[in-house]
């Protein structure tokens, strides 16, 4: 199915009805405009199939895609949807949905898992990445069978939660921050939106509508309503995503109204966060918390601390941190700006190398103190959880989608080739559900199969999913027959542009990145029309060098040409060293090149490994150089950096005395060369599985 502003308003389901009184805000009207969504836009893209992205791309949808239905149906979610008792419900039992201190029950997010697994499904059928025609028949298959289980679960009146359907009759909407109802039922409408991008049938659709229906008769600011939001953000994004599809005004102001009303503290609610209200009005009252909080009144781990407008920095868990400013940048108007602020913030102050974020392992989340950076769990934290960075990256596209800006195009590019790529290995076999940045003890960065918890493997594979819609965006001005094109990803690709009366346009990229910076394109549209381009220029970029004469803005190079044309930018990427920020207190070296972040890992460096356990002790001259050479793992061909120069060990790194004279602090030379690689590389070849991304600093000053 192609995309196409005019398509989409014709797929509209209905026409609407009046906005609820109490939904109405001044924001409302601040979603509309032309700007697609990458979920919609994905598969005007084609991604060249032996290309970088491309053979990623092949692996997840015709790999990994498999893998995880395999393991849904292990798990038991698959079939969580018929409403029978599973041994899995009595692990953590809620009742009533009074606080549980431990973790949650671990089957209170199955809804979640399954929709991003039929989101990831829709991306890949769609766009045509699945080449096994026996495999595209069981993905069919299965869709289908899971719609019609969700069909049949969904109660009378839209209510679709399967853990209080059968396990806690009782604690329907009672613990909003805890039960993950409205998470749940966020994702599912994704699934349900791709769903119905892939099929156009309504089915599954129109089951996610009644449910929503159902939350916008019961939550909103009127005395006979509940003034409750979710306690993980996720529902918010879904149904502003959801009225670009409808065009229903009363789903835009439900999506405004969840975040208005986070954080407030209405009148009618004793002047409590709806949390804390919420809490106390449980059966019995219910006072206690669960172990992320430190009490009651405690809402940073729900992003309810404070209204959106009133939040000066990003705190708590980083996913909900941003899937929050994900629906707020969509919703726009001032939400922008509170998306915006959070994110500089985010990315100024508390954000990784990676381009991970969360330094706090026990609420997953931002720690209270800017540039506080551990590498490992023996630093004192690194959670750099794979969800986070793909939030961020949801984050910058929408904002993006309103304006230009190369700072949030770099870190959405970061996000991807590091944090996000790194969370799954390279076969598609193995999946990390945090990452640290240096291993200790016995820890290894080796992943996993699955997780009891496993949101973020089908978050990835719908990510890759989508990924044409990532790339680049596309706007339509038909008065004047330009074609509006912003180039955000260097991807090997080719899009094509619907422009009306069967007319098409399209463009090929071909590039050479992430390893080398020469891109070019080719543009081609009927007689008459104009492309007015925008391409990164990317900050990590040197010597940039363009076939044509551009115009230099906010981190692209803008140009303008009629009908058919060409044009190549090229660009040097040296390798940096990356120092750490001063308020870090930490002196460490980082070794990247262009947007990739490397690291040491034990199987390049067995040697020093085994002397020194986890690379500790070790430091890298500030004026380093290295050899790049070009390796194959897994199928994938990579970059590897090594250094000319030796190795140095802190001679009194293992010193008794806590305290000793500076000038007792000396550099020695190890004679060994230390190999870094690509950050989302790592941990796929075996070995001792321990790695360090940061080192300390050794100034050249003091070398031997």
């Amino acid at each position: 199915m192609v995309y196409d502003s005019r398509k989409e308003q014709a797929m509209r389901i209905d026409d609407g009805e009046n906005v609820p009184k109490g939904h109405r805000s001044k924001h409302a009207a601040a979603v509309s405009g032309p700007r697609p969504h990458p979920q919609v836009s994905y598969d005007q893209t084609a991604i060249a199939p032996s290309s970088f992205f491309g053979k990623l791309q092949s692996i997840y949808g015709n790999s990994v895609l498999k893998t995880q239905l395999e393991q849904l149906k292990k798990q038991g979610s698959y079939d969580a949807f018929d409403l029978k008792w599973h041994e899995v419900y009595n692990v953590r039992r809620f009742h009533g949905a009074r606080t549980l201190r431990e973790s949650v029950p671990p089957s209170l997010f199955w809804e979640s898992d399954v929709g991003k697994w039929i989101e990831a499904v829709s991306y890949f059928m769609s766009s045509g990445s699945i080449v096994d025609p026996q495999l595209a028949k069981t993905f069919e298959r299965a869709v289908g069978e899971l719609v019609e289980k969700i069909e049949k679960a969904q109660a009378e009146d839209g209510y679709l939660d399967i853990y209080f359907q059968v396990v806690d009759k009782e604690g329907k909407f009672r613990n909003l921050r805890d039960a993950h109802e409205m998470y749940n039922c966020g994702h599912l409408l994704e699934g349900a939106l791709a769903h119905y991008h892939w099929t156009g049938s309504k089915r599954f659709l129109n089951c996610m509508i009644r449910y929503v229906d159902l939350l916008i008769r019961t939550f909103g600011p009127e005395p006979s309503q509940l003034h409750g939001y979710p306690g993980h953000p996720e529902l918010e994004l879904a149904v502003s995503r959801l009225y670009h599809v409808t065009g229903d005004p009363k789903h835009l102001a439900f999506a405004t109204y969840l975040l208005e009303a986070r954080g407030s503290k209405p009148a009618d609610m004793d002047g409590e966060s709806y949390f804390v209200w919420e809490a106390k009005h449980r059966r019995g009252g219910d006072t206690g918390v669960p172990q992320t909080m430190d009490k009651l009144t405690d809402l940073t781990y729900s992003q309810a601390h404070d209204t959106l407008h009133n939040q000066t920095e990003i705190l708590g868990h980083s996913v909900r941190a941003f899937y929050l400013t994900t629906g707020a940048a969509d919703v726009g108007g001032e939400f922008l700006k509170d998306a915006k602020r959070l994110l500089h913030d985010a990315t100024t102050r508390k954000m990784y190398v990676t381009g991970g974020f969360g330094t706090e392992p026990r609420w997953e989340g931002f720690s209270r103190i800017p540039y506080r950076m551990p590498q490992s769990t023996a630093e004192g934290g690194c959670y750099q959880e794979t969800c986070a960075s793909i939030a961020c990256m949801m984050t910058c596209e929408r904002i993006l989608s309103h304006e230009i800006d190369g700072a949030t195009r770099d870190v959405m590019e970061l996000c991807l080739l590091n944090a996000v790529l790194g969370g799954g290995s390279l076969d598609g076999t193995k999946f990390a559900y945090e990452n640290k940045l240096a291993t200790c003890g016995n820890e290894t960065a080796e992943r996993s199969d699955w997780f009891e918890v496993c949101c973020c493997p089908p978050n990835l594979s719908r990510t890759i999913g989508m990924l044409g819609g990532y790339t680049w965006s596309a706007i339509v001005d038909e008065a004047s027959k330009t074609i509006n094109l912003n180039v955000w990803l260097f991807v090997s690709a080719t899009r094509r542009i619907p422009l009306g009366n069967g007319q098409e346009a399209s463009v090929t990229m071909k590039t050479d990145m992430p390893w080398y910076g020469r891109t070019s394109w080719q543009f081609d549209a009927p007689e008459g029309w104009t492309w007015a381009v925008r391409i990164p220029r990317p900050s990590y970029a040197e010597n940039v060098k363009t076939s044509a004469t551009v115009e230099q803005e906010d981190g692209f190079s803008s140009f303008a040409f009629r009908a058919d044309g060409q044009f190549e930018q090229i660009f040097d990427l040296p390798v940096r060293l990356l120092s750490s920020h001063p308020r870090s207190g930490q002196d460490l070296i980082t070794v990247s090149r262009g947007p990739i972040t490397y690291t040491a890992e034990s199987i390049d460096n067995a040697g020093l490994d085994n002397s020194y356990h986890h690379f500790e002790g070790l430091g890298i001259s500030d004026k380093e150089v290295f050899e790049e050479s070009l390796v194959n793992i897994l199928g994938v061909n990579v970059i590897t950096l090594t250094t000319k120069g030796s190795a140095y060990v802190l001679s009194d790194f293992d010193r008794a005395s806590l305290y000793e004279p500076v000038s007792d602090r000396l550099w020695s030379s190890l004679g060994q060369s230390i190999t870094f690689v690509p950050w989302f590389a790592r941990a796929n070849r075996g070995g001792a599985g321990r790695v360090r991304t940061s080192f300390p600093r050794v100034p050249s000053s003091q070398l031997p």
